[in-house]
This record gives structure tokens, sequence and C-alpha cells, in this order.
């Protein structure tokens, strides 16, 4: 996590002329200038805008670091820290220092400055994480309602057919 003063001045980037940009509603425009001075992708370079729109002081650039069927995201959501990991054909999930998984996380990222610094903060106090276990959520299988749905059209088809065949 990088302040946005720190960032701007790193990639030679003038906030006024990046302000005066949305006050004009041209957002756009303002994005290509931080991709083109940053070399970030499209995804950071809209999230940086974003940033200084939103008036936020920090910005964590999303890292996605890939390892064949493993995908690691490091995103700053409103300022928090939020590290979220995806194997193989697994749903993505956020994940924490103490889960099993965080081991497959270091593995894939290394010894990213970003990384270490939330893994210490977390380790500290983990109570100032509890705002990301409380977003959780369990994603419903909708696989039995959709079978549900094809026996009462079966159901319902060969109903019809006895009906129409006795007629």
């Amino acid at each position: 996590m990088k302040e946005i003063d720190t960032l701007l001045q790193e990639h030679n980037l003038d906030r006024f002329e990046i302000e005066e940009l949305l006050r004009q509603n041209r957002k756009i425009e303002a994005i290509k200038i931080v991709r083109d001075r940053t070399h970030w992708d499209l995804k950071n370079s809209k999230d940086f805008v974003e940033s200084i729109e939103g008036k936020q002081a920090h910005f964590i650039e999303n890292d996605s670091f890939k390892n064949s069927n493993v995908s690691v995201k490091m995103l700053s959501k409103n300022g928090k820290v939020v590290v979220k990991l995806k194997l193989n054909n697994q749903p993505e999930k956020i994940v924490f220092p103490t889960d099993a998984d965080w081991e497959e996380v270091k593995k894939v990222m290394g010894n990213n400055p970003q990384l270490i610094a939330y893994e210490k903060a977390y380790l500290q106090n983990p109570n100032d994480f509890q705002y990301q276990k409380n977003t959780l959520f369990i994603e419903e299988d909708n696989s039995s309602k959709w079978k549900f749905v094809l026996l009462a059209s079966v159901i319902t088809i060969v109903i019809i057919y006895f009906i129409y065949s006795k007629s």
C-alpha cells in the first residue's frame, strides 16, 4: 500500500491535471494518462484514477499473480487490504495468514512487500480484519433447483402426452 501522493511523484503524474479531467467528465483521458506514465494495466490505471476521484489517501496496485491453476489477487477496498485465492476450479475466496491455503499464497507471491506487511499486521491483531470475515458468504448450489424444474417439466410433458393420447 502506497500513498497516492508518493505514486504521483514516482510516475511524474500531476494530481491537478487528473482532477481537472475528472471535473470535466473526461475520466477515460485521465486513465490513459495514468496508464501511459505508469505502464500499469487498464484495471490498475482505472482504479488509481477512481482512488483520486474518491479522495483516498492510499492505493494498492492490483497484482494478479498466476501460477498454472492458482491465482492470487491482492486488492484494496476502501483502504482495506483483501487477499483472494483461486485454486483449480474452486470459487475465489478471501484468505488470511492463519488459513491452511496461506502457504499457497506465499508460494505464488513470493517476497511481495505488500503481502509481508499485510501478514505482519494480521498476525499482530487479527481482530482488525474481522470486517472481511463478516462479509464472506457461502455460494448456494443452484443445481438442485434446476433438477426440480427439469423434473417438473418432464412430468408435465408426460401428463400432456397421456391426455392427448387418450383422446
